[in-house]
């Protein structure tokens, strides 16, 4: 692989990398740099969609409430994440817990029915 360590995308699991399916990557992290005005409107429960877009200059995961981006996601698996919503997968993220302005996610894919 000219130019590519091999690692992209994948988890190391028993020194044999697997790549993580889209339809079962799920994640349990933290609200990344979260908006503080849409972020004192959240409550433990809430719902909110997973898109991909520039936050500052980088392609990030973002967290979408109501319209309104609530903050990013800070994960090792999230350039997998990203990869999976640019190929069609669709994520929500279920707020689990929030105290202050940290706010804790689960995400997970979207079933097709």
């Amino acid at each position: 692989m000219s130019g590519s360590d091999g690692k992209l995308f994948r988890d190391y699991t028993a020194g044999a990398p697997t790549e993580t399916a889209c339809d079962r990557l799920y994640l349990q992290t933290q609200l990344a740099s979260p908006k503080h005005e849409v972020v004192e409107q959240i409550t433990v429960g809430d719902i909110l969609q997973m898109t991909v877009g520039l936050a500052g200059s980088e392609l990030s995961a973002l967290a979408v409430w109501n319209g309104h981006v609530a903050g990013g996601i800070a994960s090792p698996k999230a350039i997998r994440l990203i990869t999976c919503i640019q190929n069609g997968t669709n994520y929500v993220a279920v707020v689990t817990a929030k105290i202050g302005g940290q706010v804790a996610l689960k995400i997970s894919p979207v079933k097709q029915e």
